[in-house]
């Protein structure tokens, strides 16, 4: 009984990974863009940010528990890296640099957030409150390695950056608001307002802020690395396409798969991510180096049995951007079944040859018997 069970079991995974192939997800998600407006002088830009939907499932799937020990994790300076290089590429003065940041994050639409999200998550929902905001700006100042901290204020509920300075902010239209820890100056940088053009700048205190008490929040333990990075562009971004094939679709328990593909760009560099999800919730398996004419490939073991959604994300570079694989199913068969399954084989063979034997015996006895009574009636 239990071995019909069993068979049937394996009978039923088959069928069903064979459904998961057939009903496999094929296209790629398009990515998010989100435009910003910069002013310098008489000459104004417009900066595209281009966030792959991978990047974007990666944060919204990772710890969003604030509490008052943590709020550093919420800093991603690596993703953000690339458009802080955009912006200092135009704005190379610390100060008109910190200055063009707070007017990008003057564009995006505050509003309350029911909890705390990471600066991915903030771009592309277009939305968020002090803090959030506050996290995209001190991401972008702390890739350029410039020294930040956040101020909180916890009587206010309110979160802004503290950015240290060579020299005192020239450009302020009020006193110069500063604290000074640890032997740096730090200069407020407030993150709300909706006035982009003429909002808050480095150095500058809202009214309601003056004289309130702060705490200072270090961000040593902001995050390093990521799968990805937001990619910008003055210019119009290429557009972009990776493929991801699996060297298998049906593998066991323990095995290995290899994960291959190629990015579809002129010369394209950096790192490919590689995604897998298992019920649902999409996890970062590995990153990988480019080679030689966009390759990549990559032998992962999956840690447990069941069905896995795989996919591939570029980020893209300087003149293109990025790009997600077609998602790929596979399924990763116990090896319990497969034992069991080759022990239902071994049993029903041996069955098969007991069962032959017993009609051979059957047989040879019958012969035996009919040679028996030829002869007796012969006699």
């Amino acid at each position: 009984m239990h071995q019909k069970k069993t068979s049937k079991l394996v009978t039923v995974i088959v069928i069903c990974g064979i459904l998961i192939l057939l009903l496999s997800k094929t296209c790629s998600a398009q990515n998010f863009e989100r435009k910003y407006f910069l002013i310098k002088g008489q000459h104004n830009y417009q900066l595209t940010l281009s966030i792959t939907h991978s990047l974007y499932e990666y944060y919204q799937q990772k710890n969003h528990l604030l509490t008052r020990n943590n709020f550093a994790s919420f800093v991603t300076p690596y993703t953000l890296e690339p458009v802080a290089e955009d912006i200092k590429s135009i704005f190379p003065d610390e100060e008109d640099f910190v200055n063009a940041i707070l007017m990008l994050v003057h564009q995006i639409p505050y509003q309350i957030s029911e909890g705390a999200k990471y600066p991915a998550e903030t771009i592309v929902e277009n939305e968020g409150d002090c803090d959030l905001l506050s996290y995209v700006a001190a991401s972008l100042m702390l890739s350029q390695n410039m020294s930040v901290v956040l101020f909180y204020y916890e009587q206010e509920s309110h979160v802004n950056v503290g950015v240290g300075l060579d020299n005192p902010p020239r450009n302020v239209r009020t006193a110069i608001s500063y604290i000074d820890f640890e032997g740096v100056s730090f200069y407020m940088a407030e993150c709300t307002g909706n006035d982009w053009r003429d909002g808050w700048r480095v150095g500058e205190c809202p009214s309601e802020l003056e004289g309130a008490q702060v705490s200072i929040i270090t961000l040593e333990n902001c995050e390093q690395i990521a799968p990805g990075q937001i990619q910008s562009s003055f210019e119009t971004l290429e557009s972009s396409e990776i493929s991801l094939t699996t060297s298998t679709n049906f593998i066991t328990e323990g095995s290995t798969i290899l994960l291959s593909g190629q990015v579809s760009a002129t010369n394209p560099e950096g790192i490919v991510a590689l995604y897998a999800a298992a019920n649902g919730n999409w996890f970062s398996v590995a990153t990988v180096e480019l080679v030689e004419n966009g390759r990549y490939g990559f032998s992962w073991t999956p840690t447990f049995w069941g069905q896995y959604h795989i996919k591939a994300s570029w980020s893209g570079d300087a003149e293109h951007a990025g790009a997600d694989s077609r998602i790929v199913s596979i399924y990763v068969i116990p090896k319990i079944l497969i034992y069991g399954g080759g022990a239902i084989l071994i049993v029903a063979l041996m069955v098969v040859v007991l069962f032959l034997a017993s009609r051979t015996t059957n047989t040879i006895e019958t012969l035996s018997d009919n040679s028996y009574n030829e002869t007796y009636m012969q006699d």
